[in-house]
């Protein structure tokens, strides 16, 4: 596997770090050795594993829905925008409170939408969103919503238009 050289703007990994104790670590020791993989090929694989195994919630909340391997594809973008609005249309309650706050931002900002009242419809899909325009105005709206992050009611954001 090639390196990718320090500091260079294409790696396609990223570097996390754990605490783990030494039990585990030995654990991961062996399985590397036993399965001939790195050390972070094992925490992939289990993690692949995981994902796998455990499931969403469906609409009645039992763990029947699509196992988190299987949503990857339709969650996963290199771009930040398509990520957030992905998630919060397939699987809104794993968002987080500030991402909560952009997408509730989101709907109340009709210049994105290709839809009369997105923040009153209750099936929003990826195609009632005008994609280009977000992503051009993404970092103008994530500082809108950062400058109104201590106010209790969303503020739309509504983003210059060239003439």
């Amino acid at each position: 596997m090639a390196k990718n050289r320090q500091g260079s703007s294409t790696t396609s990994t990223i570097n996390i770090s754990m605490r783990i104790d030494p039990k585990t670590k030995y654990l991961i020791d062996l399985l590397a050795r036993d399965q001939k993989r790195t050390l972070t090929g094992v925490v992939e694989w289990a993690i692949e594993v995981a994902a796998a195994r455990e499931r969403f919630h469906n609409t009645d909340n039992n763990y029947d829905g699509p196992s988190f391997l299987d949503m990857l594809d339709a969650l996963w973008s290199t771009d930040e925008a398509i990520r957030l609005v992905a998630l919060a249309i397939h699987k809104p309650s794993l968002l987080d409170y500030h991402e909560l706050r952009i997408w509730e931002t989101l709907k109340a900002s009709p210049s994105f939408w290709n839809i009369k009242n997105p923040h009153t419809t209750s099936n929003l899909q990826m195609d009632h969103l005008n994609l280009g325009m977000l992503q051009c105005n993404w970092d103008d709206f994530l500082e809108h919503v950062n400058q109104n992050r201590a106010k209790p009611a969303i503020e739309g954001y509504y983003p210059e238009v060239p003439f």
